[in-house]
């Protein structure tokens, strides 16, 4: 008879003992049915993001592997996708970006159309070999994202970009 006792009894001493942990003051992570998220760092800011997928380069193929709309689109940036550089140099004289993301093949192409503007937007390179073609040294040793790219150094990218990019409209308000 005894032994019916214990058993119960020292199971409902257990679960006092662990519930006293979970209704302690502070943040509730430990509570049942609650999870925790990936939050983006405070400084972060939503950006408007231009994806320039020149066909020839490759870059169009490559992010087909990667949801990247629906990536950016999650972490609250609005991207915005051409393929000619007809189409780039026309909605980059109409439009307000932050970032553009091309291939390392396209950048030169890209930063002389950037150069023009005084508020210009951050070029982030995709290092991408096009079908058949040999990636040139020059773009081995520049600084570029691997592609397929994985989420987080795409978001890390953007992000420092888009740091970039506030710290050099702050100078040129400075300098006016």
């Amino acid at each position: 008879m005894n032994r019916r006792f214990v058993l119960p009894a020292f199971l409902i001493a257990f679960a006092f003992c662990l519930g006293a942990d979970l209704l302690a003051c502070g943040d509730k992570f430990l509570v049942a049915g609650r999870g925790t998220r990936y939050q983006r760092p405070k400084n972060a800011r939503a950006a408007s993001v231009l994806i320039y997928a020149n066909p020839s380069t490759g870059l169009q193929a490559a992010l087909k592997r990667v949801p990247l709309d629906t990536v950016l689109k999650h972490e609250g940036h609005r991207a915005t996708t051409v393929e000619t550089s007809d189409q780039l140099a026309a909605i980059l004289a109409s439009g307000r970006f932050d970032v553009v993301l091309a291939a390392s093949g396209d950048a030169p192409a890209v930063e002389a159309l950037l150069a023009r503007s005084a508020d210009a937007p951050v070029l982030v390179a995709f290092c991408v070999k096009a079908p058949g073609q040999e990636q040139p040294a020059s773009d081995k040793s520049a600084a570029c994202l691997k592609t397929p790219p994985k989420e987080g150094s795409l978001l890390e990218a953007i992000d420092k970009a888009v740091e970039r990019r506030d710290q050099n409209a702050r100078r040129a308000q400075t300098r006016t």
